[in-house]
């Protein structure tokens, strides 16, 4: 199981024994003219960073994230890739990321 911890909040690549799952999470970094291409990881878990912890929570489960590329808005030449991530905001202890 792969994760990594960005401002106290974990990104777990899995889904620890014993979390206490507490709400789905899905997150998109998009604008028509923001260049979300030149948006790093970084910027996607900081937007959920704040979601996780207005609920309550202390990690993201079943961490997956990406880019994507929309054909409709390279033809009108704009920003067409964008960053996405969904999980589950969960509460765990540190010991569970070692568990096997």
């Amino acid at each position: 199981m792969h994760w990594a911890e960005h401002k106290a909040v974990f990104f777990v690549e899995g889904s620890p024994r014993g979390a206490s799952v507490i709400a789905p999470i899905d997150t998109k970094i998009d604008g028509w003219f923001s260049q979300s291409q030149l948006k790093s990881l970084d910027t996607v878990k900081d937007a959920m960073v704040e979601q996780v912890v207005r609920a309550g929570g202390n990690a993201v489960i079943d961490f997956k994230y990406g880019q994507k590329s929309s054909f409709w808005r390279s033809l009108l030449s704009v920003d067409d890739v964008y960053w996405f991530a969904s999980g589950k905001i969960a509460s765990i202890t540190p010991s569970m990321l070692t568990q096997r």
